[in-house]
């Protein structure tokens, strides 16, 4: 290896812990910061003193070969797990069964015993410097120096830097860099979505454990309890569900009181409820929470994914990964992070 070998990843998601692990692999020296209190990204679990819920990406898929055999190694080390739900689709008046994709059926995977179990066992042999929200990058004698709203200026220098972080973030980082990525990222649409975690003391008798929402203000609707290892005894038999609105939706409201919008979302999950035939013991239809959490994703989904996969600027040594960049979705960012690690290890066997 030439002394060319420092890395900074902003952003701990799974394409910045999938770049990492590749560059770490080869022999890189490779530092992560982190603006939240715990990596895994949009695989991410909202924990209370009661109750966890999956509140980002509720599951994934593995098509690509170099994905499938990463979750096999996920599965093996028993931080993810198949989920076989219930899936159903519906249009405002009647559900159907949703429909496999493709020719063969589709497996479901989740993290186990929660959605960021992969991205906290892949985190374990990385240096992660978490609650390090990077707010100014500077490049200083063809090192780049970074400083954190928490911490200021770090101390060391690096030679490559990776931005694995939502495409709008990126551009205001790079702004006043001479990287021609700075104007790729401020082309990048995201769209908001509001996230509603909900808490039963009993469980809720409906013919879904997953629901695809195709009109209306929610687009999915799941009984996180369902998943594999989800636990529900300190509920006293209760269970958990998480509701996703639409990008559409999310934006019109996007500064609305969370009140408001959870009793809006709430409200809608009631009504589709009510049409799946769900009663109480009284003939009168009600559900009524516990307790509920509301997250608000500002940048969950693009208006338009892009498929270059990764991007790299040889010249300025800064690396763009993400599902953003390759077609959305868990595998995406996972392989987005690989390929672009992989991009940086070929060209400094060449240094």
């Amino acid at each position: 290896m030439t002394k060319q070998n420092k890395v900074a990843v902003i952003g701990a998601g799974i394409a910045g812990l999938s770049c990492a692990t590749a560059l770490k692999n080869a022999e890189f020296q490779v530092t992560i910061f982190e603006k939240s209190h715990g990596v895994s990204g949009r695989l991410s679990t909202r924990m209370t003193k009661h109750w966890k819920c999956d509140h980002g990406a509720q599951y994934f898929t593995a098509r690509d070969p170099l994905f499938y055999f990463e979750v096999e190694r996920w599965l093996i080390a028993k931080v993810a797990q198949i989920w076989q739900p219930t899936l159903k689709e519906f249009d405002h008046n009647t559900f159907s069964p949703k429909e496999n994709e493709g020719a063969h059926k589709t497996i479901r995977y989740v993290g186990y015993p929660s959605n960021n179990s992969p991205a906290k066992w892949l985190a374990q042999t990385l240096n992660v410097l978490t609650e390090s929200t990077i707010n100014s990058i500077h490049k200083e004698e063809n090192q780049w120096q970074v400083s954190s709203k928490e911490h200021g200026l770090y101390a060391d220098n690096f030679d490559f830097l990776i931005l694995a972080i939502p495409a709008p973030q990126a551009a205001l980082l790079l702004n006043n860099t001479k990287s021609s990525l700075a104007s790729l990222c401020a082309s990048i649409t995201m769209q908001p979505c509001f996230a509603l975690m909900i808490q039963f003391d009993k469980k809720i008798n409906c013919q879904f454990d997953g629901l695809f929402i195709n009109k209306g203000l929610l687009s999915w609707a799941a009984r996180d309890s369902a998943k594999p290892g989800r636990s529900q005894d300190e509920l006293n038999h209760g269970e958990t569900w998480v509701l996703h609105a639409t990008s559409q939706w999310s934006k019109a409201h996007v500064d609305d009181k969370k009140d408001t919008v959870a009793q809006q979302m709430l409200d809608e999950f009631t009504k589709i409820l009510q049409l799946d035939d769900y009663l109480n013991a009284s003939g009168k239809f009600a559900v009524v929470p516990q307790s509920y959490d509301l997250h608000r994703w500002l940048y969950a989904d693009c208006e338009r994914y892009l498929t270059d996969v990764y991007k790299f600027d040889a010249e300025q040594k800064i690396g763009l990964c993400g599902d953003w960049l390759n077609g959305g979705k868990v595998q995406g960012a996972w392989l987005s992070g690989l390929k672009l690690a992989n991009e940086l290890i070929n060209k400094n066997k060449g240094l």
